[in-house]
């Protein structure tokens, strides 16, 4: 049985939208719209479970830092890409780039450059 006085998850949300006949995206922006904001409190229950202690001031600039990390994923998740566009074929960081990678034979030097 499922007890009405339980804060609804993603997965009963979705449901209910789906019982209601709003399938795909727009169900999903609409669960989207419903999410909830950080708070010093959530927090605070978050330590007890944690078993950790910190400090009011700590606690806001945790918060303060949870909800930008939210604002942006909010903001790649409401980027919409063009179909058009198609993946990149490869992708190496340039943090983790080998500092001379063998292109064919080549050094990274010559291949960006089209010496042989």
């Amino acid at each position: 049985m499922i007890n009405s006085h339980t804060d609804p998850d993603r997965r009963r949300i979705l449901k209910v939208f789906a019982s209601l006949g709003i399938t795909g995206p727009l169900a999903l922006d609409l669960a989207a719209q419903a999410r909830a904001r950080s708070s010093v409190e959530i927090l605070k229950n978050a330590e007890a479970i944690r078993g950790e202690e910190f400090s009011e001031d700590r606690l806001e600039v945790i918060n303060t830092a949870l909800q930008r990390n939210l604002d942006e994923f909010q903001n790649v998740r409401d980027f919409e890409l063009d179909d058009l566009i198609e993946p990149a074929p490869i992708f190496v960081s340039t943090r983790h780039a080998a500092p001379a990678i063998a292109v064919r034979g080549r050094s990274k030097e010559e291949a960006t450059h089209g010496q042989l």
